[in-house]
């Protein structure tokens, strides 16, 4: 299941006993437990958490195990970074499955998860849920709908510089923003720039726009060579970059005009846009084609391929991408 068919659950009625929620988003993975836990026992007195190191087989069986003469629910909800031994999840669901008043949430912080998802079987009433990392319209949406709630006075163009600059990490996104929003005056790229520390000192958004244009990229790759940088961060950076300046081509194409606001749903500053015009115009559709398909090629390599040195990868990536335009 993704988060699609979760939503549509819980939008008809949650009706599991047991659930795994694992991915490569971790606030969806705890966002979606806080909703479920929310759903089964209001009350976090009836509830028992384990947090990574502190998971007892014999605590949580046990506290499963228990029944209650008032009907109370019994709700567990274990975090780790670990697969649990397939045998200990084997038991955990079996006792929910024959206890209705006990519950089970796994929230697992990793992307491994096929050993144990058998376990989370819909005929124990189980199922796990994978979540994929965030698109950068996605997290804006979320960090759009915080401030909104707190009335916290940023533009999207802000939230979105925002997030790229800390490498769309949305829960530190929402903890920067809410730090922001102290002083009561209007959030700009101007304040985040000079506030907030970002998680890449490289301005990856330039580092794409000079690598579009053709520009001698080798300073900025000895940069990325001395930083601790995420290879699939810049990837995946890139792709959601390019996807943005394919919007603007096609919408360029279709009216002949262009208008941030309508691709966007907000304005761009007139010197960005101007910028993102320009690039836009000047790739081809098959530069476009070329470029996705390069980029899935190398996503797929690195997190798939145990034995390669990453960054020597990237780099060769990179340089391919440029060869292609």
């Amino acid at each position: 299941m993704y988060k699609k068919a979760l939503d549509e659950l819980l939008n008809k009625g949650y009706n599991l006993k047991s659930i795994l929620l694992y991915g490569e988003e971790p606030f969806y993975i705890k966002e979606y437990s806080n909703k479920i836990a929310q759903l089964l026992s209001p009350d976090k007195e009836n509830r028992l958490v384990y947090y990574f190191d502190e998971y007892s087989f014999e605590g949580a069986k046990n506290y499963l195990s228990q029944s209650s003469l008032f009907g109370d629910t019994n709700l567990l909800i274990i975090k780790h970074e670990k697969l649990l031994p397939k045998n200990e999840l084997d038991t955990l669901v079996d006792i929910c499955n024959k206890n209705e008043n006990s519950f089970f949430i796994f929230e697992l912080y990793s992307n491994d998860a096929k050993k144990v998802e058998k376990s989370f079987d819909k005929k124990k009433r189980a199922q796990s849920v994978r979540f994929f990392k965030a698109t950068l319209y996605e997290a804006q949406a979320i960090l759009s709908a915080f401030a909104q709630k707190k009335g916290i006075d940023i533009d999207n163009y802000s939230l979105n510089h925002l997030l790229l600059w800390l490498d769309i990490n949305i829960e530190l996104a929402l903890k920067e923003l809410e730090k922001l929003s102290i002083n009561k005056e209007k959030i700009g790229s101007k304040e985040i720039d000079e506030l907030v520390y970002p998680l890449n000192t490289i301005n990856l958004e330039k580092f794409y726009i000079d690598l579009l244009n053709k520009k001698p990229i080798l300073k900025i790759l000895k940069k990325l060579e001395e930083e601790e940088i995420n290879e699939i961060r810049v990837i995946l950076g890139l792709e959601n970059f390019l996807q943005q300046l394919f919007m603007f081509h096609s919408y360029i194409k279709l009216n002949g005009r262009f208008d941030s606001r309508e691709v966007l749903g907000y304005k761009l500053p007139p010197q960005i846009e101007k910028e993102r015009v320009q690039l836009a115009i000047k790739l081809k559709e098959q530069n476009f084609l070329d470029i996705f398909k390069a980029l899935q090629d190398s996503e797929l390599v690195l997190k798939s391929v145990s034995n390669i040195e990453k960054k020597s990868y990237l780099f060769s990536t990179l340089i391919k991408i440029q060869a292609l335009l």
